[in-house]
Order: structure tokens, then C-alpha cells, then sequence
């Protein structure tokens, strides 16, 4: 396989262009003359007229491919679902022209979907509905995983979630799908932030393995393959979310609300592949092992068959959002946002798309009968 998809702009969608007016006029009065003309029956060698030629049937034309660009801000499974469908050729079969790019961290990936650059990303539940909130309308898709895809990894010194009290926890940045799996352990542990433990902002995973490492934080929020790492290293995994954490979406594919509204039919092409894509994971172990290996960028077959159960946990069959798990983030989210007091999933989740292709029928013929 080639190299993962570099981040590029977005291309413009190319239209039509209209003909020339004079083009046009010369070929409507060629059309008229044509018409006007007397026509002859042409006759057979008998000198009867001949039966006139059935026109060949015009052979069905594909759909119209629309241009799209998809981003996955981190390199995770519960991204996994872009890399499915495009490695699948399942974009290209629903009609989509699919450019991939990988813009990391919520706060760009938002920037460059209010630009145009990106229509559809994968980013973290809990900053695309405070982006709602601060003007952004992010409309919630298609689970990416509804179960956060990460561990805390501790110093091996600490062996009891509780010794972490007055400790420093490593994460990407506050507001990020780390800081939520954080959130979330913390809570499991009745330890509170701020007071029981203080967070460090490391920007991107592997830099928070590397602050383990060198001794400048306790603990650290880590995912594939720096769990792994950290794991075979020594260090403490002290909770792994993925298999022991509640419904929680970490990671959701989103859009604008606008863009949506304008797009509808490039979202159901994206949905019939993205599901293909799911499917296929599912069912072909070999098959998603190789696209994990080229945008996990790694040879490992530990991290590539943990990567593998990982997927099937926190992803589900049909993806759908969990609405259960939504519910729980707006809750912990109203507590510091009182204008989340009160709000409901269906706010702020479309699942429409999904369910058309379940009345359609086309989930069934893709997947079978559910078991």
C-alpha cells in the first residue's frame, strides 16, 4: 500500500459549464430545420417501407461522483471508519470523489469545516457540541466510537487509582477527547480535578508518553500504540476505558448543520460506504489489519491486533451514536455549561441517515440479519 493521504486543501467542486449562447441558437435552429423537412419512409429492396431501427437502450449512468473532504484528526481506530470506506473503494462505489486529509485537535479541524476546507471530520463528542454552543452548529453523524479509546497509564510506583491524588495527569489539551477520558476516570475514582489532581497539556499522545518517560507527569491519558508501549515499558495501566468504561461517544463524525442542509445527498453516499466500510472491518480481519498497519503506521501485531479489538468494541455494528452515552456527556458538561442544563441528545445527533438505509433495506443486504 501507498503512503496514508497527506492533508491537502479542498479542491473546488467542478460544475458544468454552460454552452456558448451562439452554440446553442446554431444548434436549436439545426434542430428546427431538421424539423421542418419533409422525411421520406426509407423502403426496403422490395420497395415497401423498411421497419424503422429501434434505438439501442441507453445503458444506466452512475451517479454523479461529488467532491468531499473527509478528515481523521487523530490516528485511532475510532477514526477507523474514513480509512475503511476509502481503502474499500466503497466511496468510489457510492458516487463519492473522497479526499482524505488529517488535520489533528478539535480547535483546527472546527476552523477548517467554518472555512469550506472540510465537510465531514471525525473530532471529539464533548468540543463539537461546545462548539455548537459557541456558533459552530456541529451536527453529530456517525459513531466514531462510542467508548472512549483510551487508558490511564501511571508510573508503576502508583498502583491505586486513589495515589494519584495530588498528581499531574498528562493529557492532549483541555477540552479534547483526552481530557474527557480523563473526566471520565476521575469520576469512576470520585476524584475531582483541580483539587484532587492537576492536568498538563501535552498537545498530541505520543508527547504524553514521552512526559511519562521523562518523569514530568504521574500519569498519562494514552491510546494505541502508546499504550502498548508504555505497557511493555512498565508502566501502570491503571484503567483501559475501552473495555471498562461506560457508553461515552469519544469520537464522532460530524459536519456543519448548513453544509448538511445544502449536502444531503453527498451524506447518504458517505453513509451506505461508511457502513460498507464497518462491515467489511468486521468480517475481513486480514483485510482491516492492513489498513490499520498503513494508518497506524506501524508493523507491531500486538498494537495492530489490540488496535482490531478495539474496533470491535467501541464500534458498533451499525453506527449509530449512543444517545444513552450522549446524555452522559451533557450532563457533565451542564455542570460547568448551564446552558446545557436541560438539553436532549436528538439536539444535536442526526441519525436519519442511518435510518434510512434501515428502512431501505440496505443495511440488511450489506450485513445480513442482525444477530
Amino acid at each position: 500500500m501507498s503512503g496514508a493521504p497527506r492533508c491537502q486543501a479542498a479542491r473546488p467542486i467542478r460544475r458544468p459549464r454552460c454552452a456558448p449562447r451562439a452554440a446553442v441558437c446554431v444548434l436549436v435552429g439545426m434542430l428546427l430545420i431538421a424539423g421542418c423537412a419533409p422525411s421520406a419512409a426509407p423502403r426496403s429492396d422490395t420497395g415497401a417501407p423498411a421497419a424503422p431501427a429501434s434505438a439501442p437502450a441507453a445503458a444506466p449512468q452512475p451517479p454523479a461522483p461529488i467532491h468531499l473532504v473527509g478528515n481523521y484528526s487523530a490516528r485511532g481506530v475510532g477514526q477507523a471508519g474514513f480509512w475503511l470506506a476509502y481503502e474499500g473503494g466503497y466511496f468510489r462505489e457510492q458516487g463519492l470523489d473522497v479526499e482524505l486529509t488529517n488535520i489533528t485537535s478539535t480547535s483546527p479541524v472546527i476552523q477548517a469545516m467554518v472555512a469550506g476546507e472540510v465537510h465531514i471530520s471525525g473530532i471529539d463528542a464533548a468540543a463539537s457540541i461546545q462548539a455548537t454552543l459557541g456558533g459552530a452548529d456541529v451536527v453529530l453523524l456517525f459513531a466514531g466510537s462510542n467508548r472512549p479509546v483510551f487508558s490511564v497509564m501511571s508510573q508503576p510506583a502508583i498502583q491505586d487509582p486513589q495515589a494519584l491524588r495530588g498528581k499531574v495527569i498528562g493529557i492532549t489539551r483541555l477540552g479534547s477527547a483526552t481530557h474527557s477520558a480523563a473526566l471520565i476516570a476521575l469520576g469512576m475514582w470520585g476524584l475531582v480535578p483541580d483539587r484532587d489532581v492537576a492536568f498538563r497539556q501535552l498537545n498530541q499522545v505520543p508527547a504524553i508518553l514521552a512526559a511519562l518517560q521523562a518523569g514530568q507527569v504521574d500519569a498519562g491519558i494514552l491510546s494505541l500504540p502508546s499504550r502498548v508501549l508504555a505497557r511493555r515499558a512498565g508502566y501502570r495501566e491503571l484503567i483501559n476505558l475501552t473495555t471498562h468504561g461506560p457508553d461515552y461517544p469519544s469520537i464522532v463524525i460530524t459536519a456543519l448543520r448548513p453544509w448538511l442542509e445544502a449536502n444531503e445527498e453527498a451524506v447518504r453516499r458517505f453513509a451506505r460506504a461508511y457502513v460498507q466500510g464497518f462491515h467489511r472491518a468486521r468480517t475481513d480481519k486480514a483485510w482491516a489489519l492492513e489498513v490499520f498497519r498503513k494508518y497506524l503506521e506501524t508493523d507491531d501485531p500486538e498494537i495492530l491486533d489490540e488496535g482490531y479489538e478495539e474496533f470491535l468494541s467501541c464500534c458498533p455494528r451499525v453506527p449509530y451514536i449512543s444517545e444513552e452515552g450522549i446524555a452522559r456527556l451533557l450532563a457533565d458538561l451542564a455542570a460547568e455549561e448551564p446552558r446545557l442544563a436541560g438539553r436532549q441528545p436528538a439536539e444535536f445527533i442526526d441519525s436519519r441517515f442511518l435510518r434510512e438505509l434501515e428502512n431501505s433495506g440496505f443495511i440488511q443486504q450489506v450485513m445480513g440479519p442482525a444477530r
